[in-house]
């Protein structure tokens, strides 16, 4: 493992715990609906189950692209092109819900109350997108070889 490496370490365990806890979303109906599936919930469960587990298996598979960039796992295929779509895909997550957050803070004006979940969601994928961008960027040359040694 490069020293260069840790900010790769903490998106691939950051999207291994978000993938965790889309799997217990998806498995407990009464956190479905506290984080707002409640129509889904009473509408068609097996379909919010399914859809759960399928965005945990994805959170999981950016784990593993953050894991494969750190030299912790084997190299996966189009690592560097991987990583920048994954802390693309967080960064547009974490900016969704930006309004909100600005709402919470009383920077805009609010005409409902804001989920504190919706926080949370954004720092946290606006802090998984930085740890993939910065640890592609820091890791940019390394990553370009073809293998990547494992040095403990």
């Amino acid at each position: 493992m490069n020293k260069n490496s840790y900010l790769l370490i903490l998106a691939g365990v950051l999207s291994f715990c978000a993938a965790l806890f889309q799997a217990v979303i998806g498995f407990v109906p009464e956190w479905s609906a506290a984080f707002g599936a409640g129509d889904m919930l009473a509408s068609n469960p097996t379909l919010l189950l399914i859809s759960a587990l399928l965005v945990a298996l994805l959170l999981a598979i950016f784990g593993f692209y953050g894991l494969s960039g750190a030299g912790i796992i084997r190299r996966l295929p189009w690592l560097r092109l991987g990583l920048l779509v994954i802390g693309f895909l967080y960064f547009l997550v974490g900016i969704y819900f930006i309004p909100q957050m600005l709402a919470v803070l009383g920077i805009l004006p609010s005409t409902q109350p804001v989920p504190i979940y919706l926080l949370l969601i954004t720092f946290g994928a606006l802090v998984a997108c930085l740890a993939y961008l910065i640890g592609l960027a820091v890791n940019w040359k390394r990553l370009s070889s073809k293998t990547i040694t494992n040095v403990s």
